[in-house]
C-alpha cells in the first residue's frame, strides 16, 4: 500500500501480508495439458484419484488410470485397466475400501452400462454388470453394502433402484414415480444399512410438502417424515441439507420463504427425533445482525436502517436474490452454517429462478467425492434453470456474498458474520466455496481466475477478508509456465488442509542446466493459518 504525502505526514497501519497459505506437498503425474482431470475421492489413509483417457491408435478404446495417496501425499504407481470399446465413465462412489466405477456406451441414456469394482489394497478389478435396469437418465449413482443404488427420471418421473450385485437382482423403490415429486438429496446411512431421501412434492394451490424417507437396502420404506405444518400461512421450505444422525437425533437446514414470490426470508433448523417427530427453529435478519457485514460501512448502515424500520412496522424481512445452503460443520453443542448468495442470470435477461428455487436443484455428494461435478446433467435441475434453461442458453450466476454463523443447537445464535464476493461472474453450477472450522476459527476458501481467495473469522469476527494469494509450486527452482484455469478444483481435506489439484505446465532445469517444461496433472496440499496474518505498524 502505498500514500503520496503532500503537505503533512500520516502514520498509518500497514496490513502486511504473511503467508496463510501454504503449499506445503505436491504430488505429480505426467498428462497433456488438456487432458481430463483426474476424479479425486477419499478413502479411510487418503484419496483415490482416477481417470479414462484414449488408448494409442486407431481405436475408440479408453484405458482407465488411477492412483492413491496417504496424508502426506505419498503415492502409488499409476495403474492402468482396459476399458470396454466405446465405454466412458458415468459415475462412480467408494464403499469402503473399493471403488465402484460405472460405466456406459456412448450418450444414451438407455446404453448398455457396467460397474467396474477395484479393490483398494490389493488393486484388483472385477465386472459387474448393470443392464437389467430400467430406462433413466442418471442423477445419482452410490454403492452401499455391495448394492448399487440409481437415482434416475424416467419420462419425467423420478426413479429409484438397487441392483445387488451379488445375484443381480434389482428392487424398485415404491411411491416416488410422480411427475410433481423431485428428490432433493440421497444419502448413505452405513451404521444402518440404509439410504434416506429428501422430497418436494408438489401439492394443492402450487404449495409443496417435504419427505424425509429412509428405505432399507431392498427398498422397503423404513421411515416417512412428512413436514405438513411450517411457518406462516405461505411460508415454504425453499432449500434444506439433511444431516447425519447422532444420538438418535437428526436436522436438516437451509432457507425458507414464499415460493410463489421468489422471496427468501432466512433460515430454519429442523429438529427430528428418533421417532419422526420434528419442530422448527426460525431465523430472520433481525437475529442475523452482521448479515450485511459484506458491504461497505456506509452502505451497511443504510441496509441496518432498513431492516430496523420493517422490524418497527412489523413488516416482513426478506432477503434479495437466492440465499442457499451450502454446507454444515457439526459440533457437539452447535452448528456452523455456511450461505450463498447470489443471483442467476441467463442469456435472454431473465433472472426469475423459474417455477422452483434454484437451489431445489439435487444436492451430491461432495464431500466423499471431494469436488463432485456429475458427468452428466441432472434432467430435474435443469427444469429449475430459467425458461427451463437447456444448453444451448448461457446461464450465468452472479455471487454476491458468503454468510457464516455459528448456532448452538439450543437455539440461538452465537454469532455470525459475512464476506464479499464482489459480484464475481460464473457459468459454474455447483457451489465451489470450502470451509474449515477448526476450533474457534472459521476458513472460507475458493478459486477465482488462478488465484486461491481466503477470508478468516475467529469467534466470528472477521479477521480477513477476499485476500488473494497466487498458486504456487513447492520446490524454488521450478516455475509454473501455464495453468489450465478450468480444471483448477479446491477442496477441504481434513483440519486446515485444502486440496487444489489441475493441469499446468511447469518450467525447470534438467541435470545439465538446460531449460524443460513438463505437462502434469498435480495435487497440492494446502496449509491454512489465519496466526500468521499480522498487523504491522509502519510509517510511509
Amino acid at each position: 500500500m502505498k500514500i503520496i504525502l503532500t503537505s503533512f505526514f500520516l502514520f498509518f497501519l500497514h496490513i502486511t501480508l504473511f503467508a496463510q497459505v501454504k503449499f506445503i506437498e505436491r504430488f505429480e503425474v505426467p498428462s497433456n495439458m488438456y487432458d481430463p482431470n483426474f476424479e479425486i475421492a477419499r478413502t479411510d489413509d487418503g484419496i483415490v484419484s482416477f481417470r479414462t483417457v484414449p488408448e494409442k491408435g486407431l481405436n475408440f478404446r479408453r484405458k482407465l488410470q488411477f492412483f492413491l495417496n496417504n496424508t502426506d501425499l505419498d503415492s502409488t504407481t499409476l495403474i492402468e485397466f482396459p476399458v470396454k470399446e466405446g465405454f466412458d465413465i458415468l459415475g462412480y462412489d467408494v464403499d469402503k475400501n473399493f471403488l465402484y466405477l460405472l460405466f456406459q456406451k456412448g450418450s444414451s441414456f438407455n446404453s448398455e452400462k457396467y460397474i467396474f469394482r477395484i479393490d483398494l489394497e490389493d488393486n484388483l478389478g472385477i465386472e459387474f454388470d448393470a443392464s437389467n435396469l430400467l430406462d433413466m437418465e442418471l442423477i445419482e449413482y452410490l454403492v452401499l453394502e455391495e448394492k448399487a443404488i440409481f437415482l434416475g427420471s424416467s419420462d419425467g418421473n423420478p426413479v429409484l433402484q438397487i441392483l445387488n450385485l451379488k445375484d443381480k437382482s434389482v428392487q424398485t423403490v415404491q411411491g416416488i414415480y410422480n411427475p410433481d415429486t423431485q428428490v432433493l438429496q440421497l444419502r448413505k446411512v452405513p451404521d444402518l444399512k440404509e439410504v434416506e431421501m429428501v422430497i418436494s412434492r408438489k401439492i394443492q394451490n402450487r404449495r409443496r410438502e417435504i419427505l424425509i424417507n429412509t428405505y432399507d437396502l431392498e427398498g422397503n420404506l423404513m421411515r416417512e417424515v412428512k413436514v405438513d405444518q411450517f411457518g406462516d400461512q405461505g411460508q415454504e421450505i425453499l432449500d434444506g441439507l439433511l444431516l447425519p444422525m447422532n444420538n438418535y437425533q437428526q436436522a436438516m437446514i437451509g432457507s425458507f420463504g414464499i415460493d410463489r414470490r421468489d422471496e427468501y426470508q432466512g433460515m430454519y433448523i429442523m429438529d427430528i427425533n428418533e421417532f419422526g417427530e420434528y419442530d422448527f427453529k426460525m431465523y430472520t435478519l433481525e437475529d442475523f445482525p452482521n448479515f450485511y457485514n459484506y458491504l461497505e460501512e456506509k452502505a451497511k448502515g443504510k441496509k441496518d436502517a432498513e431492516i430496523q424500520k420493517a422490524i418497527e412496522k412489523d413488516r416482513d424481512l426478506t432477503i434479495n436474490n437466492i440465499y442457499a445452503i451450502r454446507n454444515v460443520v457439526t459440533t457437539e453443542d452447535s452448528y456452523y452454517v455456511y450461505f450463498d448468495h447470489f443471483n442467476i442470470v441467463n442469456s435472454r435477461g431473465s433472472t426469475r429462478p423459474g417455477l422452483y428455487s434454484p437451489s431445489s436443484a439435487y444436492r451430491y455428494d461432495r464431500l466423499t467425492r471431494m469436488g463432485y461435478t456429475p458427468y452428466f446433467a441432472d434432467p430435474f435441475y435443469q427444469s429449475t434453470l430459467p425458461n427451463g434453461s437447456t444448453f444451448q442458453i448461457t446461464t450465468e450466476f452472479r455471487y454476491i456474498s458468503a454468510h457464516f454463523a455459528k448456532v448452538a443447537k439450543a437455539g440461538n445464535v452465537i454469532w455470525d458474520n459475512a464476506s464479499t464476493y464482489d459480484n464475481m461472474s460464473t457459468e459454474y453450477p455447483e457451489p465451489f466455496g470450502e470451509v474449515a472450522v477448526v476450533g474457534d476459527d472459521l476458513y472460507h476458501l475458493f478459486v477465482e481466475d488462478l488465484d486461491i481467495v481466503a477470508s478468516f473469522f475467529r469467534n466470528g469476527e472477521k479477521v480477513f477478508e477476499n485476500q488473494h494469494f497466487e498458486l504456487e509450486l513447492t520446490e524454488e527452482n521450478e516455475r509454473i509456465r501455464d495453468t489450465d484455469m478450468e480444471s483448477l478444483r479446491l477442496v477441504h481435506w481434513y483440519d486446515r488442509y485444502f486440496l487444489l489439484s489441475g493441469n499446468q505446465s511447469v518450467r525447470y532445469q534438467d541435470a545439465s542446466g538446460k531449460e524443460q517444461t513438463r505437462e502434469v496433472f498435480f495435487i497440492s496440499k494446502i496449509l491454512v493459518d489465519g496466526d500468521l496474518y499480522q498487523p504491522e505498524e509502519t510509517l510511509d
